[in-house]
């Protein structure tokens, strides 16, 4: 709700921001560049997870300085760092975390770390290349497949890097997604090529911590493609650089539904709203961020919509966003399409005091005038 103190605050405010375009102030720090941006900005929360994948490493290299066999224990360690590289990144695991902090602790740092746990990520794939690499050299194999391996991770790897992904992010998307499963599935056939090589029997190979690991790898990429519906999702709004889908289900704040564009791969989408006095259909914003969404919009601009079916995870997941309503008063930053997201935390919120600063082109050229009037009556 408005009041006199409100708009005398934002009225500062617009001051402080006309002052600073007419001499922006120079930063000491590269602010183009994400991963220092991300240092800058979650340096604790950096140093925790690098702190925490630094003593897993450590206490793996004691183990194996100790072992009478360090090439099968380097690759046991390169297969457990792979798994932990990916389920930093799985959607169930990210799910219960999201929803176990959200239910017993109110503490910001547990909340930033599980919002921030791309760092682990990170450090985990540079792991797992690391015992990879050991595993090698204490073999002495010459195996083709070790060096087709060593390619294929060290582009995965380097495609994820700042200057690439932000430049080719859909070819980015494409090797992590299609390379990486190529990837295991060499990896597993290297497996069994090694353990035969060793001389070891199927059952052997079988009850190996190894092939446990790689079977749990395998359930963590097929997981995503069990549990699925068809909908028939509706277009509900449309704006030049964004439009709007409908989908039964109640709307509710903090979540995210994970959807197909076009039965290719799924994809998270923030759960919004559009009527916000209908309980029963949440609304789903797609804006042009890559080729699948940008043919998406493009073509709904010209009258034809591309998702007229499509598949869903039956069950929602929990994302950072469920955590605000542990706090009493919150500041939300977000910037063009990111509001999206934010709509169902103002509109059934009713404990939470939230303040929002949205930074944008046009807000009203983009999600229409209509639809901020009825926003902003409705909180």
């Amino acid at each position: 709700m408005q009041n006199q103190k409100n708009i005398d605050s934002f009225n500062i405010f617009q001051k402080k921001i006309e002052i600073f375009k007419r001499n922006p102030k120079f930063y000491s720090f590269n602010m183009k560049n994400r991963i220092f941006r991300q240092i800058k900005n979650a340096s604790t929360t950096f140093f925790i997870w690098l702190i925490i994948a630094f003593l897993l490493n450590i206490f793996a290299f004691l183990y194996f300085i100790n072992s009478k066999e360090p090439s099968s224990l380097a690759s046991l360690l390169a297969i457990i760092s792979l798994f932990l590289t990916i389920v930093a990144r799985n959607y169930t695991v990210n799910f219960i975390m999201f929803d176990t902090i959200g239910k017993f602790w109110k503490n910001h740092l547990f909340h930033e770390m599980a919002n921030r746990i791309g760092f682990f990520h990170r450090f985990m794939a540079l792991s797992t290349f690391f015992w990879f690499f050991i595993h090698y050299k204490t073999s002495k194999t010459t195996n083709l497949l070790v060096y087709v391996l060593f390619a294929f991770i060290l582009i995965i790897i380097f495609s994820a890097l700042e200057i690439f992904r932000r430049n080719h992010h859909n070819i980015f998307e494409n090797i992590h997604r299609y390379l990486g499963y190529i990837t295991i599935f060499l990896l597993i056939v290297y497996y069994f090529q090694n353990s035969m090589q060793n001389g070891l029997t199927l059952s052997e190979t079988i009850f190996k911590a190894h092939f446990f690991v790689l079977f749990a790898i395998v359930i963590m990429l097929i997981s995503p493609w069990v549990n699925l519906k068809k909908i028939n999702p509706k277009l509900v709004h449309v704006a030049p650089h964004v439009i709007g889908i409908n989908i039964k289900g109640k709307p509710s704040f903090g979540t995210y539904s994970k959807i197909s564009l076009g039965n290719g791969h799924y994809h998270p989408f923030g759960d919004s709203m559009i009527n916000f006095d209908d309980m029963n259909n949440r609304t789903l914003y797609l804006t042009p961020a890559g080729d699948r969404t940008s043919k998406i919009v493009n073509k709904a601009n010209e009258g034809e919509f591309l998702l007229k079916e499509c598949t869903i995870k039956k069950h929602r997941n929990k994302g950072f966003m469920y955590h605000h309503n542990l706090y009493n008063h919150i500041l939300i930053v977000v910037t063009g399409g990111g509001i999206a997201p934010i709509i169902p935390c103002l509109v059934l919120n009713k404990k939470t005091k939230i303040d929002v600063l949205w930074i944008g082109r046009s807000q009203e050229k983009e999600f229409t005038s209509l639809l901020l009037e009825k926003l902003l009556t409705k909180i």
